[in-house]
């Protein structure tokens, strides 16, 4: 069962989560002028009895243009944050606004003070039949109450938490900053940047959309550093190499290439299955992973979608190729439902993938084997999935939950899917064992004449 973490009063087509427990989603109605906003807004996710949810925090307007491509990437500030937006891309950097910052720092002066205050009060009030001291204590007792309406106001809503995504720029408590905006893409009847990543080291974004160009650009002021005429059609998906050096983009023209980010030749073809006939698949989407015990341990995902829709529905796969050689070492079938989305958790351990349907879906990352499934948990195709980081403050918020995925969709709901921990043996081999120990025990008992 996927959880409704919150809602937003317009369509979600991107979501990258920022830290721990904050996560950015963006999207709009466009420039159509139908009245729906475009936005980008942070949320909050906290635990809540049993279960998780998101509290808005900060809003921010798009307009006219909907994000409709999202990537973001600390860099010791805040945040920075790459938009997609039509045939542009807009760098932002997103920090702690000064006023919440100063107002921190007032709250632990004045809480400092509060309690100096009691303290000499209480001196005084030992001499004096403590008269004074009740007083400054009174005061310290205000500045508590005051604190706790604080929390209980950036606190979690609970029912109200679908609620919370009405309000724009609610608070001051984040400060979003425009670096810079460019033209990445420059198709003749309708521009539009399809997808942008962040380089490990934040030192460079790469977009693709429309026009299939694969264009490399120098954060923060977006100076163009490749600009690869990749494909004879738009561009579905790219990513780069944990490493920065390699570029992999995926095509409608049926082709998926290997690009250098130095000199932006390329230098491999990825070759599928070559059994399946030519031009019947293509990759919707491919991601990078690496291994948290081996950081050198490289991995390369890609979605494969039927071409065209036949009577008789097709499998859609997942491959796993090696990330060296580019060749394909292990495919599954995903079923007939067809793909939309695709992540990689933090560690490489998790694989998240989104249907047209709504459902969600998490993969052992080396096996490919399905973990778990929640069918329709959007009522609409999920455009947007992101993994929460695999660490102790995610099994907290999860109630302890192996991995969780977070997905967004036009649907306006963020939704998030847990996976709860597995037993080790599966109830195949708790049967085969017991029938086993059964006719162990038939075979003592006969040797004994017990039988």
């Amino acid at each position: 069962m996927a959880v409704r973490l919150c809602s937003a009063n317009y369509p979600l087509y991107a979501v990258t989560l920022l830290d721990d427990s904050h996560i950015l989603v963006a999207g709009g109605g466009g420039a159509a002028r139908t009245g729906v906003e475009n936005a980008m807004e942070i949320f909050e996710l906290q635990g809540e009895g049993k279960n998780c949810v998101a509290t808005s925090l900060h809003k921010h307007s798009t307009d006219p243009r909907a994000v409709m491509s999202l990537a973001a990437k600390a860099d010791g500030k805040g945040h920075l944050v790459a938009a997609g937006m039509d045939g542009k891309c807009q760098l932002f950097r997103i920090t702690k606004s000064k006023e919440a910052s100063d107002e921190g720092e007032q709250d632990v002066d004045k809480a400092s003070r509060v309690n100096q205050a009691g303290k000499r009060g209480k001196k005084t009030g030992e001499r004096e039949g403590g008269k004074r001291g009740r007083r400054k204590r009174g005061k310290k007792t205000k500045s508590a109450e005051n604190e706790a309406n604080l929390r209980k106001r950036k606190g979690s809503t609970g029912n109200k938490a679908e609620k919370s995504a009405e309000v724009t720029e609610q608070s001051s408590e984040y400060k979003v900053e425009s670096l810079a905006c460019v033209d990445t893409d420059f198709h003749k009847e309708e521009p539009f940047q399809k997808v942008v990543r962040f380089s490990r080291d934040g030192d460079i974004i790469a977009t693709g959309g429309a026009d299939g160009h694969v264009r490399v650009w120098k954060v923060p002021k977006l100076e163009k550093k490749l600009d690869i005429k990749a494909h004879l059609d738009e561009i579905d998906d790219l990513d780069i190499s944990p490493s920065g050096n390699k570029i992999v983009s995926v095509s409608r023209d049926y082709h998926a290439y290997v690009w250098k980010v130095e000199s932006g030749k390329r230098e491999a073809e990825l070759h599928w299955d070559k059994n399946v006939p030519e031009k019947s698949y293509r990759i919707k989407a491919v991601r990078f992973g690496t291994s948290q015990e081996k950081k050198s341990t490289v991995q390369l995902y890609t979605m494969h979608i039927p071409a065209r829709r036949e009577r008789k529905p097709l499998p859609c796969y997942l491959t796993k190729w090696d990330a060296m050689k580019f060749v394909p070492v292990k495919t599954q079938s995903t079923g007939t439902e067809l793909l939309s989305s695709l992540a990689v958790s933090d560690d490489g351990v998790f694989l998240g993938v989104g249907t047209n349907s709504g459902d969600t879906m998490i993969y052992v990352s080396w096996s490919l084997q399905k973990v778990h499934r929640v069918s329709e948990a959007h009522g609409i195709f999920v455009t947007g999935l992101c993994f929460l980081k695999n660490n102790a403050i995610t099994a907290e918020l999860t109630k302890g939950a192996e991995t969780a995925l977070v997905s967004v969709s036009a649907d306006h709901h963020v939704n998030l899917t847990p996976l709860r921990p597995r037993f080790m043996v599966s109830v195949w081999f708790a049967v085969i064992g017991f029938l086993v120990l059964v006719v162990v025990v038939m075979i003592y008992l006969g040797q004994q004449g017990l039988i």
